[in-house]
């Protein structure tokens, strides 16, 4: 096709969008490589398998076009809108896709037979692995499928694609957004997730080892089923809400409830032993006198929950959120509180009362005995009478707690200072706490 023909047809074409004497370009299968087309209007144009390689298309208009195995390999593409087009076996290796608009795409795999003269029949098939997008709209795009291993698709706009069983090993998707977003059955083994936004994204089925999602959002996300002990998860918001939770632990949840609020005299006391709670969003829940032995509240939201004489012995607690928690009196002998933001909570002894509210003058100390304490931060933390006994406190922040009286014999306390209430030979590991906060030579 040469130059004359090319610029009749487009000149149609441009008059039958603009809804006047014209007819609709089709392209396929046409060579058109190495042109400059920029600005060019190709929406709604047939251009099935048409080769637009190392063209120059910069803000070109290809909205709702047929570009089924299309060639655009190597072609300057910035900020063209390809909105609703079908790209299905697209070939955009090497191309400049910086700012391009591609919502509503479909980008899923395809396989185009055609004629060559020399070979004969040729099958073109997609292979995006490799390919850098950079602040592309991708927004609910299908890419079902699609293989973009080792990919760079950084501070784009996904949200609402579609990438059930992508291959995405390796794949670079930092800063970018992929809220609600199906990634089911997706392979994203290696891949740098970092501040990806994947709040109500689909993720079952998904393969995360050794991904980052350093600094990600998976609020409303479950994890259910999802293997994440190589996965980097540093300062990544996961919460889900407590109506995400099994019916039949909500129902205990709500009996306890009504058991607390009755003092006893309604409802029923909460046997949580062994209920999986990671990541739920509990803040100011009262689960006193509970039972969550060996629970999992892997990075639950716990802040200003009440634990009164609650057994969360064996309880795995790591990186949760207790800030300004009440576990006066709880048992958390065996506990994992790793990485835990334990500010500000309250150990003390809880006061034991009968049933007509009455004290009854005695007390009982909380247990942490046996527990991993490592790098937790119990800045302001109440340990008063505590038994931390062999607790493991290494690295953790225990600036201006009160360990008046706490037991702490044969406590790991590596890389510690002296701090209010405790004893400052902190080196042998088997230390009593005996200083009040009060004495002046503490």
């Amino acid at each position: 096709m040469n130059s004359a023909e090319l610029s009749q047809i487009l000149k149609k074409h441009q008059g039958w969008l603009d809804r006047r004497a014209g007819a609709r370009a089709n392209l396929s299968m046409q060579d058109l490589s190495g042109l400059r087309l920029p600005g060019v209007r190709l929406s709604k144009a047939t251009l099935i398998g048409t080769n637009l390689s190392d063209c120059v298309l910069i803000a070109a208009e290809f909205q709702d076009a047929d570009l089924f195995g299309a060639n655009l390999q190597k072609s300057d593409l910035e900020k063209a809108d390809f909105s609703g087009a079908d790209m299905r076996g697209v070939l955009l290796r090497g191309a400049n896709l910086f700012r391009a608009r591609l919502a509503n795409v479909d980008l899923r795999d395809g396989t185009l037979m055609h004629a060559d003269d020399d070979t004969g029949a040729v099958v073109s098939q997609v292979d995006y692995s490799g390919i850098e997008l950079d602040q592309v709209i991708l927004n609910c795009a299908d890419l079902a499928g699609a293989r973009l291993a080792n990919s760079i698709i950084t501070q784009s706009d996904l949200t609402g694609a579609i990438l059930r069983n992508c291959d995405l090993r390796g794949a670079n998707l930092s800063q970018s957004n992929l809220s609600q977003v199906d990634l089911a059955g997706a392979n994203l083994t290696g891949a740098n997730l970092w501040g990806v936004d994947l709040r109500g994204a689909n993720l079952a089925g998904v393969q995360l080892a050794e991904a980052n999602l350093e600094n990600a959002n998976l609020t409303g996300v479950s994890l259910e089923g999802v293997d994440l002990e190589t996965t980097n998860l540093k300062g990544a918001v996961i919460q889900r809400t407590s109506e995400s939770l099994p019916k039949s632990i909500q129902a205990i949840l709500k009996e306890h409830q009504k058991w607390v609020e009755g003092d006893g005299d309604a409802g029923a006391c909460a046997n949580l032993a062994d209920a999986d709670l990671s990541y739920v969003d509990l803040s100011g829940v009262n689960l006193s006198a509970a039972n969550c032995k060996n629970a999992v509240l892997t990075g639950a939201n716990l802040s200003k929950c009440k634990f009164v004489l609650a057994n969360l012995s064996g309880a795995n607690l790591s990186k949760s959120n207790l800030n300004s928690a009440d576990l006066s009196g709880a048992n958390l002998s065996q506990a994992d509180l790793t990485d835990a933001n334990l500010r500000s909570v309250n150990f003390s002894p809880a006061n034991i009362r009968d049933p007509g509210e009455t004290s009854t003058k005695r007390t009982w100390p909380t247990n942490l005995s046996g527990a991993t304490l490592k790098g937790a931060d119990l800045a302001g933390a109440t340990l008063c009478n505590a038994n931390l006994e062999h607790a493991d406190l290494t690295g953790a922040n225990l600036d201006a707690a009160d360990l008046t009286d706490a037991r702490l014999d044969s406590a790991r306390l590596d890389g510690l200072s002296p701090t209010e209430g405790m004893s400052e030979d902190l080196g042998a590991g088997h230390c009593s706490a005996t200083k009040s906060r009060s004495d002046p030579t503490g």
